[in-house]
């Protein structure tokens, strides 16, 4: 590459640079700090993007993206290489200047420099590679622009590269393969050598040469002096030999050259001269080639600076715990915890942090008030230190929540004297020359710093020098922040809306180093004075030297300073409390969410069980279907009828079991015994006259038990002196440990019919009676051949029809459809509940009906009083007959 090449090449990307980036600096020459407000958002947007990055590589199961999703290829190939995480230096700084100095001195660069050019420009390689690898992660959620920005403008020189690159071996000498007139001579030298090393060794076995050895020197057979390879021979034969080139200190040993090799080494020097200057003349050409790439290499190492800094801003912004700020360049600094940096790197414990406001509000200058070594001091500084940081682009020790620190330029300081005894210079004039200054470069967005102005005179004429300096700062548009100890200069706020005061907080005689913006701080000089160990009858007299006035101002502001402490106190306990009721109704709520779960799990296992228990009752019903079916006598329709009874009990029980809402139901209802009818029991209890049995059947002795007194098809009991008749599936065993109760049964059964004691719903009793489960034995005692019949089913809501408020056309209609829907659905037996009525007319109709319908009615027969009694009637229809 030639120079007027690379200039032309730098020209263009100058010009390229200069269209792209008219509001912000080129790349390779930006400042440490920015000049302008959009200098700062890019640097503040590339510390973001390798926030970012960094986070990811820490916490990469946030990403939402496979692992293989951040890899890229390096530009050298090899294996992949993940892009999260800093910029890839590898461990290399860098640091051109060195060589660059040697190159400006006119010397020439040799192997290990050549060396280090090379490791820099694969550096540089591997920089722009990572750079533009993470444009492939551009998203909605991660957008990156400055860190590829930024290693776009790092221009490697891909053919100087892979010259230097090639231009040394392994052992970082000049390659003998890129330069063959390198590897030519180098190859002459190693042959001369070796065949002069071959003859020696022919010339020291010969007996002419042992002869005239030295050998009780005990020195090597040969050795090399000034370049000539030579041998140990006595004195006497130093000439007989060849050339003498050196004489031991015994003077007894001469150090020849034999004859035999005097023409072959000096051709080898020959060969190594040329060697030389050949290797001098390519390393003067490789050094021309980096000179004439110079400038290029520093743009390019200075971008890779560039990316460091980046780094290095994002570092220290960790070590401080610093947030990226609003930028803005209406001169505004709002931050909330600020702290001082160096105290925070100096990782002392519990640095005080203070709420800083200025120029918001049109508030353009902040008054700082409070006691001597209180800290305001510390707070001017900080607000010096963070307009500074802001403008490098480095995150900035406060709270993240509305950060904000404007573009302030210049910043402006006047804090400790600059008093002289050469410089004839009074604290009160060293301050007067800086205001001078300050004065000179103020303007709109510029910051100005000043401690303690106005002292250092008469404080009268101190204040009003303070206030009119204070005031001119402002029409120019200038931030300023003060501290001060005067009175009048405290008052300024509330004459002046462009001033804000603060007042440092000082609690039981202590500073607490806190910023409490709004508030005037008294100086507490005599507190202070007392904390530093001032003679205690020096305080007190002067204490009596101050005015009443004074006194009691000072007075008044600790009362207070005082009270707003409490009040901020109770303010922060208040807010404690409430934030450990959200922790508190949060931690309940999760709580609650697992318990749910955890029922709503049980719930679906134990729903899972009672299926498959369902499903093995659903196959025993089958089985009996089909006995049935294969043999329908009576005896058979008996035992599976039983089959049934005993697999809707099992059915019942299991559901009972339940942990669900069936089990809630159960255990909200009044406990009630079970009584297992004793025609539902497998095994057939052993009666005898005088047994105890108890009443289960629904009605007035439900829950009564009695002695049986007469046994058959039904069985007598007497009850409190009563005898009754009950069939067995009215009676059951007394259960074990159970009082009977003595007093009268209450729990007549309504016009519903609906069991009482059933902790079953609807929906349950549905699922029983779809698998064919009857309870009930309707007797018939009225109606056509009803009174012959025995049939048994179980009344539910979904075999009944309610006709009540009809009349006698519409109670037919509704009854019609009716059987048709039963009879399409296989049922056999339905209930009409019709009531009582007036004089039981509807009633006595319906009956009157069914006795001379022949299309639908087999037979019918007022209800079982245990499924509602005589304000029901049990219909048998009769069975489907298909043409």
């Amino acid at each position: 590459m030639t120079r007027k090449h690379s200039i032309t090449r730098r020209e263009k990307k100058k010009k390229q640079s200069s269209n792209d980036e008219s509001d912000e600096e080129i790349v390779s020459d930006m400042p440490l700090t920015a000049v302008q407000v959009d200098g700062v958002h890019r640097r503040y947007r590339a510390v973001e993007e390798l926030q970012r990055l960094l986070f990811l590589q820490r916490e990469a199961e946030y990403s939402g993206r496979k692992k293989n999703d951040y890899l890229y290829m390096p530009p050298r190939g090899g294996k992949k290489r993940d892009v999260r995480g800093p910029p890839p230096f590898g461990g290399y700084s860098l640091d051109m200047a060195p060589i660059f100095e040697i190159v400006d001195k006119g010397q020439v660069l040799e192997g290990p420099e050549i060396y280090d050019i090379v490791t820099a420009l694969n550096v540089l390689d591997d920089l722009r590679a990572w750079s533009q690898a993470l444009l492939d992660l551009n998203s909605e959620d991660d957008n990156f622009v400055e860190l590829p920005r930024l290693g776009a403008s790092i221009d490697v020189n891909e053919e100087l590269k892979e010259l230097l690159e090639n231009a040394l071996d392994d052992e970082g000498r000049l390659s003998g393969t890129t330069f063959p007139e390198i590897g030519s001579l180098r190859a002459s030298v190693r042959t001369l050598k070796r065949d002069i090393l071959g003859t020696l060794d022919e010339l020291l076995a010969s007996p002419g040469i042992q002869s005239k050895l030295a050998v009780e020197s005990g020195g090597a057979l040969y050795s090399e002096v000034n370049g000539r390879i030579v041998v140990p021979v006595d004195l006497k034969y130093k000439n007989a030999v060849g050339i003498m080139h050196d004489v031991s200190r015994s003077g007894k040993t001469a150090f020849c050259e034999p004859t035999e090799i005097v023409g072959p080494t000096n051709e080898l020097r020959q060969k190594e001269v040329e060697l030389r200057s050949e290797e001098a003349r390519i390393w003067r050409s490789l050094t021309e080639q980096v000179q004439e790439n110079q400038e290029e290499l520093e743009q390019a190492i200075a971008v890779a600076g560039q990316l460091d800094l980046v780094h290095a801003r994002v570092r220290l912004g960790t070590m401080v715990e610093g947030v990226v700020p609003h930028v803005g360049d209406e001169g505004i600094m709002s931050l909330k915890n600020a702290r001082h940096p160096v105290l925070l790197l100096r990782k002392l414990d519990n640095v005080v942090g203070s709420d800083i406001d200025l120029g918001a509000n049109g508030k353009c200058c902040l008054v700082l008030t409070g006691p001597n070594s209180g800290g305001k001091t510390i707070i001017l500084k900080l607000m010096g230190l963070v307009a500074l940081m802001a403008r490098a682009g480095i995150p900035v020790p406060a709270q993240s929540e509305d950060a904000r620190v404007d573009f302030f330029a210049p910043v402006l300081a006047d804090i400790g004297d600059i008093q002289s005894v050469d410089g004839d210079l009074s604290t009160f004039s060293g301050h007067m020359l800086v205001c001078r200054e300050v004065l000179a470069n103020s303007k709109k967005n510029a910051l100005v710093l000043m401690d303690e102005v106005g002292s250092g005179t008469d404080p009268a004429q101190g204040v009003a020098i303070a206030q009119a300096l204070l005031e001119a700062l402002l029409d120019t548009g200038t931030r300023v922040a003060i501290t001060t100890h005067y009175m009048q200069l405290k008052q300024l706020a509330s004459a002046d809306d462009r001033f804000a005061v603060g007042g440092m907080q000082f609690v039981n005689g202590r500073p607490t180093y806190k910023l409490l913006p709004g508030t005037v701080g008294e100086s507490f000089a005599l507190s202070v004075a007392e904390r530093l160990n001032i003679p205690s009858h020096v305080i007190a007299r002067a204490n009596e030297l101050l005015d009443s006035e004074t006194r009691q101002m000072g007075d008044l502001i600790q009362d207070l300073e005082d009270q707003k402490n409490l009040v901020d106190q109770q303010v922060a306990e208040l807010a404690e409390k409430k934030r450990e009721m959200l922790m508190l109704e949060l931690e309940m709520k999760k709580q609650q969410e697992k318990l749910e779960q955890k029922q709503l799990v049980a719930r679906r296992d134990e729903a899972r069980k009672f299926a498959k228990k369902l499903e093995e009752k659903e196959r025993v019903l089958e089985d009996i279907l089909e006995k049935l079916k294969s043999d329908p006598s009576r005896k058979v329709v008996a035992r599976s009828w039983d089959d049934v009874r005993f697999v809707k009990r099992d059915a019942i029980n299991e559901a009972e079991a339940l942990p669900s809402i069936v089990a809630r139901k159960m255990m909200a209802a009044p406990p009630e015994v079970e009584l297992v009818p004793l025609a539902e029991l497998r095994n057939k209890p052993d009666l005898n006259i005088g047994d105890t049995l108890m009443v289960c059947k629904k009605g007035m002795f439900k829950g009564k038990h009695g002695i049986i007194s007469e046994m058959g098809n039904q069985i007598t009991l007497t009850i409190n002196g009563m005898s009754a008749r009950f069939k067995y599936q009215d009676l059951a065993l007394v259960p074990e440990g159970f009082a009977p109760s003595t007093k009268s049964s209450t729990s007549n059964n309504n016009n519903t019919g609906r069991r009482k004691g059933s902790i079953l719903s609807k929906r349950d009793i549905q699922g029983l009676e779809e698998m064919g489960g009857s309870a009930k034995t309707s007797s018939s005692n009225s109606g056509g051949d009803a009174n012959k019949s025995n049939t048994s089913t179980m009344r539910l809501d979904s075999n009944t029809i309610d006709v009540r408020g009809s009349n006698l056309e519409e109670a037919k209609r509704t009854s019609t459809a009716f059987f048709g829907r039963a009879t399409m659905s296989n049922r056999s037996v339905v209930y009409i509940l019709h009531g009582h009525g007036t004089g039981g007319v509807l009633k006595q109709k319906l009956r009157d009906w069914l006795r001379s319908e022949r299309q639908w009615v087999k037979r019918y027969a007022p209800a079982d009083a245990a499924d509602g009694g005589d304000a029901f009637t049990l219909v048998e229809l009769k069975k489907l007959k298909l043409l």
